[in-house]
């Protein structure tokens, strides 16, 4: 299975990306190498930071986007880096691939797959490293600390099921949120 979405950040369209629900996992189209291309930090923000703008589009949308070839399309001069790290990714769709595969309507990931989705980020964490798990309103601190507290004693089942020893907390964000944060202890 999987679902499409432009990506855009203030405004910009930047990326028509694609998820493959079943591994959890982001690709972006690239232009430049003809191929959706696993991508790791649109996957982050559409499973954990949730800072830019993802839009659901339907695979007629998707074939006119990828035929005009601009979305995501990369200045090999300024963005050399980047094109060199995704032409080396060896995780990657073909078109032909992507479209191939049903789209969903518009869907929204279900919270047991965003668990899922950051505990196996979390997994592929250094011990130590804490991530983002969810962030609460200014008024919510009470739900933040119970949730830090399920997610160590395993009430989360996501956690529990992995076999992963963790370790949680809740800290102010710059805006006065709170977020609740994890890491692996071993």
């Amino acid at each position: 299975m999987m679902s499409l979405y432009t990506v855009s950040y203030l405004g910009q369209d930047q990326w028509l990306a694609y998820e493959d629900t079943q591994a959890a996992r982001i690709y972006a189209y690239v232009p430049n190498l003809g191929r959706f291309v696993l991508h790791r930090q649109l996957g982050q923000d559409f499973y954990w930071d949730n800072e830019l703008d993802w839009t659901p589009v339907d695979a007629a949308a998707g074939h006119v986007l990828v035929e005009a070839g601009q979305l995501g399309k990369l200045d090999g001069r300024r963005h050399s880096d980047l094109l060199n790290e995704l032409a080396a990714e060896p995780d990657c769709r073909t078109v032909d691939e992507v479209f191939g595969a049903q789209p969903l309507p518009d869907r929204i990931p279900t919270p047991q797959e965003f668990a899922t989705a950051k505990i196996n980020a979390l997994a592929a964490a250094a011990p130590g490293k804490w991530l983002t798990y969810k962030v609460y309103d200014r008024d919510k601190r009470k739900a933040a600390s119970v949730a830090a507290r399920e997610l160590r004693i395993g009430k989360i089942a996501a956690v529990r099921k992995s076999g992963l020893h963790i370790d949680s907390r809740v800290t102010s964000t710059v805006d006065g949120r709170f977020a609740v944060e994890i890491a692996r202890t071993a």
